[in-house]
């Protein structure tokens, strides 16, 4: 059975739990924070969540356990079987990963820990959000398919909905900007997302460990 490390507060642990719980594969949830714990570092070398256990040992990094689900357990898939178009789902996940998750993470100390973050790390972060939301917007489909790819769900519609969860946060509350609506067609994507009965199982266990998170954050 599959062992999944990691913690609800997590968007990339819940991008994999997302990809699980979609597929309706048995697995073993380990609450695990990042940690350099030698123990853990036999899983994860890095101490990065999420990390899964199988039977030929572990993997991490949330692109690679996504693209391992898929191949290992095709059922319910969530990529298409065209080379080219797998590409572009994962040029799709590359761009919200590297240009709205990432640099939205740089604000995390003042948004998360009320530190203050630099002018010029705001600036920096900024631009590069703005440009990631016009790639993103260059390569979707909305508003004229259900999801970002088309007219069935990808692992791109999971990895951009958990990106955009921090991504918005931290515009909003830095900027006062709504990057949702900075794309046209997204705002009705992302609440047809939300509705998923995975989305509101994974949203609720992320709102119930969110005050414990923010109060270990502040705490160090």
């Amino acid at each position: 059975m599959l062992k999944l490390y990691g913690f609800a507060v997590s968007n990339y642990f819940n991008m994999v739990k997302h990809a699980i719980l979609h597929k309706g594969l048995e697995f073993e949830e380990i609450t695990t924070f990042p940690s350099m714990d030698p123990a853990f570092n036999n899983k994860s070398p890095m101490g990065k969540v999420p990390c899964i256990e199988t039977e030929q040992g572990c993997l991490t990094e949330t692109s690679v356990i996504l693209n391992y689900l898929e191949a290992t357990y095709p059922a319910k898939p969530l990529l298409p079987a065209d080379a080219f178009q797998r590409a572009k789902i994962n040029e799709i996940m590359k761009v919200a990963e590297l240009y709205i998750e990432l640099p939205a993470r740089r604000l995390f100390p003042e948004v998360l820990a009320g530190k203050t973050v630099s002018d010029d790390i705001k600036a920096e972060s900024r631009e590069t959000l703005k440009k990631g939301c016009k790639a993103l917007a260059a390569l979707i489909h909305l508003p004229n398919s259900k999801y970002l790819a088309g007219n069935e769900i990808t692992i791109a519609d999971i990895v951009v909905r958990y990106a955009l969860i921090t991504g918005g946060l931290c515009a909003q509350q830095i900027y006062q900007w709504d990057l949702i609506n900075e794309i046209p067609g997204l705002a009705d994507w992302n609440k047809h997302m939300a509705e998923m009965d995975i989305s509101k199982q994974l949203d609720k266990a992320n709102q119930e460990g969110m005050a414990a998170f923010l109060q270990a954050v502040k705490a160090k």
